[in-house]
């Protein structure tokens, strides 16, 4: 492969892709970077396309480099280049090459079985966190040498909103095929409803199925995933099946049937029907489409860790392009792109892996404990570092990006517990609320207990109510899991008021 060990100075394009899973794109169907220029080559304007579900087969990611119509330049442009999906250290875990290629204007040329889809998402650990994929792109002239290196990154950010719920169905031993139990969702962000899910049953001559109807209330939404699992008697989780569509605009509705049947479910109704209710966990993924994309960095004639170490000399132009209908103001985005590139930071934040480059205004402006800590008899002790030995990296790094952009990225239950603490230590109050409002909504019988005593912790009455009235509405099923067990050897008094509760109803 004479492009992975070309010698020669080449120009480098590194896409991000945040949320790559939920992009909703079908077979035959493409995600476009945002385009970038190589002024190294012919200042000639490029784009990678990118088929999530394949270009010919489902099985396949394909991936091409293409050249666009209004680029500078000759009519043909050769070039050796290589394609590369990298891993959250930055070395390539799958790469292919071409070399000699000739490109005319509005010409694509790549792979299109780049790497296998399940294989794409089976090796996800390796890549870096948050369901981001990363896609490099470098490029030599087949013929000649090119002045400098040149290096190039962009992102785009597919909007998500994640809804995990625990979904009660009484008496669904008496549940007949003319009746339908409806569950609403609404949005986390704006209260607004989202979709119905209706359950209902159909008996075919093999079984009795069990399905599920989704009816769409935002039209905005253009793909979703829904995950279920039943709760049984002993809190142990049966997979009842992964679906994904896309809600048609006409019929407004998609059906899915899950995995296991009515039958089953009556045959040992003392283990799936406690007190003769069906609990479903389910979590249901929404996306809009992109929400963000432009190009973050581009220098020449820099080594590369200026760029992954987000480190961008003052002498190289850093510019953030985003869309027209893009719901990140030009502000944020300026300021996200100072923090990204540590340009005039003069503070850094250490925790016991990692060090965060930040700016003192900033945080003033946005943490009371930090405006107190930052005065000028303490500033000086400092020393322009602050050590942060009790929260994770991540933590750290997401609630300095909620500062400079109040973007918060996608959560589960363990990470908005720890961004949760973190607001709360430093009084980021509608960081606070926000990871508040999270877990509520995704109370579960797995994480119920800890969220409780996290609550308690930080006095937050508004929480432990709404834990307590969940772990009433579940108790027997809570009061007899290892959760539970471990609530009470951590904090008995909180275990007796959460169940005298009971009896003050």
């Amino acid at each position: 492969m004479a492009c992975k060990s070309n010698p020669k100075k080449s120009f480098t394009f590194t896409w991000i892709l945040e949320n790559f899973e939920y992009c909703g794109k079908k077979t035959k169907e493409f995600l476009k970077s945002p385009t970038f220029i190589a002024d190294t080559i012919e200042r000639s304007k490029w784009s990678l396309l990118i088929y999530p579900r394949g270009y010919e087969s489902e099985r396949w990611v394909s991936l091409y480099l293409k050249r666009e119509g209004d680029s500078k330049g000759p009519a043909t442009i050769e070039v050796d280049y290589e394609l590369a999906l990298l891993s959250s250290d930055g070395s390539a875990i799958i790469s292919q090459d071409r070399h000699n290629y000739v490109f005319t204007k509005n010409q694509g040329w790549g792979f299109s079985k780049f790497q296998e889809r399940e294989s794409v998402f089976a090796k996800k650990s390796a890549y870096p966190p948050q369901n981001i994929l990363t896609i490099r792109c470098k490029m030599w002239k087949s013929t000649g040498e090119m002045q400098m290196e040149g290096l190039c990154v962009a992102r785009t950010r597919i909007g998500i909103e994640k809804k995990a719920f625990l979904w009660k169905i009484d008496n669904f031993i008496t549940l007949d095929e003319r009746q339908e139990i409806t569950f609403k969702l609404k949005s986390t962000s704006d209260d607004q409803p989202i979709m119905f899910l209706k359950l209902f049953h159909r008996k075919s001559w093999v079984s009795s199925d069990i399905l599920i109807k989704f009816v769409l209330l935002n039209k905005n939404i253009i793909f979703s995933t829904f995950k279920s699992s039943l709760v049984d008697a002993q809190g142990n989780y049966v997979n009842c099946g992964h679906h994904e569509f896309w809600p048609s605009p006409a019929s407004g509705s998609e059906k899915f049937a899950l995995s296991i049947s009515k039958d089953t479910i009556m045959m040992d109704r003392c283990l799936y029907l406690p007190n003769n209710f069906l609990v479903l966990q389910c979590e249901q993924i929404f996306s809009t489409g992109i929400v963000f994309e432009g190009i973050e960095n581009t220098s020449y004639g820099c080594p590369g860790s200026f760029i992954n170490n987000n480190v961008v000399p003052e002498n190289i132009e850093t510019v953030c392009v985003k869309k027209p209908d893009s719901d990140i103001s030009d502000l944020k985005a300026d300021l996200n792109s100072m923090l990204q590139d540590n340009v005039l930071c003069d503070v850094k934040l250490n925790t016991k892996s990692e060090t965060f480059s930040a700016h003192w205004f900033i945080l003033t402006a946005r943490s009371p404990v930090f405006r107190a800590m930052f005065k000028n008899d303490m500033r000086e002790k400092a020393k322009d570092r602050i050590d942060i030995q009790d929260l994770k990296p991540d933590t750290v790094r997401r609630m300095l990006l909620y500062l400079y952009t109040d973007f918060l990225e996608e959560l589960d239950w363990e990470i908005a517990s720890d961004l949760y603490a973190a607001a709360e230590k430093y009084q980021i109050l509608t960081l606070k609320d926000k990871c508040s409002s999270f877990l509520k909504t995704n109370l579960s019988l797995i994480n119920a207990c800890e969220i409780l005593l996290l609550a308690d912790l930080h006095q937050d009455t508004e929480l432990k109510t709404a834990v307590q009235d969940f772990i009433l509405d579940n108790d027997k099923i809570i009061i007899n899991s290892s959760e539970w067990k471990l609530l009470m050897e951590a904090n008995v008094h909180l275990a007796a008021e959460t169940m005298l509760l009971r009896f003050k109803k």
